[in-house]
């Protein structure tokens, strides 16, 4: 099994044509066919339905498709170790993280990674937490942020961060000078939330129904910021993160209300493969991260 041959089914797998595939990698559709059925006699299966016009993968083709796409980015990690030993603390630095985790906790740490390691590129993906587990294990990523532990073979967690999350209402609202208030004395009020599902939201709808309480969202919203925007315009209240409302709370913009019976914290985790061999970046970052760690 060659990388020639990987390289070529994964093409032609993401393409789902051979044609477009030949096309892409500058070859002739004869060259790739019968780099494919060399590959096919190796394994002993086909990994194409060949009755199929759009490049199906038959479930070999599947299996092969994942172990693939980790010895490409191996044979990639390889080269790039090999070049950290020609220029020393150059080389490159891939994170998935979430939105809150993006915006509120990456830049100060990345600055400071920078100002140590200034020769090394970073690159932040914005990540959805299902996959981030995947991506690492298949070395499309170095390091995942995630609210949970993957508990996956192959893949060791760090807790680095703990966040609760809060109400937050604009200043002069009805409930900004409440001391505390019941789940049950929300339900006549309208929320904005984020539209994208987590086990905190899912906490969060919980809540409301063991207190068989409506909960009222008037607008969803795909991000944190804007969030925030609509809460200030008086749209809306919300419960957010502490960390993302922080600075607003701290300079009276916001006003946080404790909720009776609401206590829902976030543990944050860095994911990263269990192993000894990680690249001179990533053991930098995670030996800053170790440093840095908010938690015991």
């Amino acid at each position: 099994m060659e990388f020639g041959q990987l390289e070529i089914f994964l093409c032609i797998a993401d393409e789902k044509s051979f044609s477009r595939a030949a096309e892409k990698m500058l070859r002739t559709q004869p060259a790739l066919s019968i780099a494919i059925k060399r590959l096919e006699e190796e394994l002993g299966e086909p990994v194409f339905d060949r009755s199929s016009k759009n490049g199906k993968l038959t479930e070999a083709g599947k299996i092969l498709y994942s172990y693939a796409q980790r010895l490409i980015n191996l044979r990639q990690e390889a080269r790039d170790a090999v070049g950290e030993l020609r220029e020393m603390y150059r080389g490159r630095l891939i994170i998935g993280a979430n939105e809150s985790t993006s915006y509120y906790l990456l830049p100060q740490l990345l600055f400071e990674y920078r100002r140590q390691y200034p020769l090394i590129k970073i690159e932040v993906h914005r990540s959805v937490s299902e996959r981030i587990p995947l991506d690492v294990l298949e070395r499309k990523l170095d390091f995942g942020f995630l609210t949970y532990d993957p508990m996956q073979a192959g893949l060791e967690s760090l807790e680095v961060n703990r966040d609760d999350l809060v109400l937050v209402v604009p200043p002069g609202h009805a409930l900004a000078g409440r001391s505390q208030v019941p789940v049950r004395d929300l339900g006549g009020y309208q929320f904005v939330a984020h539209n994208a599902k987590s086990p905190a939201r899912d906490r969060i709808f919980e809540l409301f129904r063991q207190n068989q309480t409506p909960l009222n969202i008037c607008v969803e919203l795909s991000t944190l910021e804007t969030i925030k925007d609509f809460v200030l315009l008086g749209v809306g209240i919300a419960i957010m993160p502490r960390l993302s409302v922080s600075a607003e709370i701290d300079d009276g913009r916001l006003i946080a209300v404790p909720v009776k019976g609401m206590k829902i914290e976030k543990t944050l985790r860095l994911v990263f493969r269990r192993e000894s061999n990680l690249s001179h970046a990533a053991r930098s970052f995670l030996e800053l991260i170790r440093e840095r760690m908010m938690v015991g």
